[in-house]
């Protein structure tokens, strides 16, 4: 399974609050078209925020890096982020509970 992982350093948290729902509009829209498998978004106190896509293949998180480059242009040119970092990884191990309902 791949994974792009980007960390996007906004000026403020109350930036980044504004920014996360941006984002997670954006970029849940485009799940399907991206073939996504898994999407987290994290908000840290500092301001950060955290953005883990994973997916099938290779071809599938190079569509979707390709895709969201004007998301993450659009961000960093509203918000003045101070810094957007982008790493590309290989999962190892993902553990991820199946919801379940409790009656």
């Amino acid at each position: 399974m791949y994974s792009k992982v980007y960390t996007l350093k906004f000026p403020s948290l109350e930036a980044a609050k504004i920014g996360v729902g941006h984002l997670s509009q954006e970029l849940g829209g485009s799940i399907a078209d991206s073939n996504i498998v898994s999407l987290s978004i994290l908000l840290h106190k500092d301001g950060n925020v955290t953005l883990l896509a994973r997916f099938d293949t290779l071809q599938d998180m190079q569509e979707f890096e390709r895709l969201q480059k004007t998301i993450l242009q659009t961000l960093e040119s509203v918000f003045n982020l101070r810094e957007i970092v982008q790493r590309s990884a290989v999962a190892v191990f993902v553990f991820d509970r199946e919801a379940t309902s409790i009656t």
